[in-house]
């Protein structure tokens, strides 16, 4: 009896147990923030959100807690600031400064949240604080680049700090992800930030990197769905078709220019390096236009006016679509773009044969075609 009663007990247990679910907890100090709402939020895609979780401040602090279902990246909206977290079982606690300053003789009150958790958060923190870097040089070469009073050596010592940058984030890159192969932001990493400018060989072998668990997990499997999706689009596959219009509003597909060699180009009118290789492509086309070497530019605006204006101002002779939505443009999605510019050459066959097209490997992947 003894026996049978201690092995109810235990089955009743296990079953306590294996009711019980995994929950996220946010918890957050935000002085001189009660009646102000923070949100949990879901990024949809398309500047799309749907709100998952909400706290009202009361008494200087706020607390969110619920099931957590799988670990992923979220964003936090605090005081209409955004920032991403990565949601685990592992408290999340936030602490909100107020940060007021004068503009124009006008006062502007600023949040700024300071996020702590576990370690996956520190490591998305750190790659975060990397791009952010990265992004904010970048856009000011982009802004440097439209002046025509900044002169060549500004312009050419702005360049070296960019890719110094950039040199530097690989190296953040690379280090987080040989380091914490047991860690979901490191796969969130590799989808969001290493899939974009690294070879496909490459991106495997930091995928295998990982641990079972996280392969198994809901962002190791996201990750593993972008590489099999990138393979519809790397070198030896045909071209994806699709259909876009052009300035005057006709109907053109990729599948119009079969029988050509074609370069396939991703670009945006605000876009400062996209405008900097125009000169390169300039010259690529000029030399192997008559010989059957087209260009199918397709723009990320989302203005009309501004994609037509830099068509006309830089004289950009060749072909010219757009879906006019930005980054939800369908074809950028169907072919994977996440950044501009982004160049692929197909062949005459419609396959693709080359990827990553700038500077001189441009001119020497389309002379290989034409066997030069």
């Amino acid at each position: 009896m003894r026996k049978i009663i201690s092995g109810l007990l235990i089955g009743l247990l296990f079953m306590g147990c294996a009711k019980q679910e995994t929950t996220y907890t946010i918890q957050g100090e935000w002085e001189g923030g009660d009646g102000k709402v923070v949100y949990l939020k879901k990024d949809l895609g398309d500047k799309k959100y749907e709100i998952l979780d909400s706290a009202i401040v009361a008494n200087g602090s706020f607390k969110m807690q619920k099931p957590l279902g799988d670990v992923d990246e979220r964003i936090l909206e605090i005081n209409g600031s955004t920032n991403i977290v990565i949601l685990d079982s592992i408290p999340i606690h936030v602490k909100c400064i107020t940060v007021k300053k004068t503009v124009k003789g006008k006062e502007i009150e600023n949040v700024r949240a300071e996020i702590s958790g576990s370690v996956e958060q520190d490591i998305f923190k750190t790659m975060l604080l990397a791009q952010r870097d990265e992004m904010l040089m970048m856009l000011g070469l982009s802004f440097m680049g439209r002046d025509e009073n900044t002169s060549a050596a500004m312009q050419d010592s702005l360049i070296q700090m960019y890719t110094a940058m950039k040199e530097k984030t690989v190296r953040t890159i690379d280090s987080l992800v040989t380091n914490y192969p047991d860690c979901h932001a490191t796969a969130l990493i590799i989808n969001n930030f290493v899939i974009k400018d690294r070879d496909l060989a490459e991106v495997e072998k930091m995928y295998e990197g990982l641990t079972p668990r996280i392969k198994n997990a809901y962002l190791g499997r996201k990750l593993k769905t972008s590489i099999d999706n990138i393979k519809k689009t790397s070198i030896g596959s045909v071209a994806p078709d699709f259909t876009l219009q052009a300035p005057d509003g006709k109907d053109v597909s990729l599948s119009d220019y079969r029988g050509k060699i074609v370069l396939l180009d991703f670009w945006a009118s605000w876009c400062g390096p996209c405008l900097r290789e125009v000169p390169n492509v300039k010259k690529v086309y000029d030399k192997f236009h008559d010989k059957g070497f087209e260009i199918l530019s397709v723009s990320l605006d989302d203005k009309k006016d501004n994609w037509v204006n830099a068509i006309e101002k830089n004289d950009l002779n060749w072909g010219h679509v757009s879906s006019l939505k930005g980054w939800s443009c369908p074809v950028a999605k169907l072919y994977n773009v996440s950044g501009v510019p982004a160049m692929l050459l197909i062949d005459k066959e419609g396959k693709i044969v080359a990827t990553k097209l700038r500077g001189d490997l441009l001119m020497e992947k389309v002379a290989e075609q034409f066997g030069e």
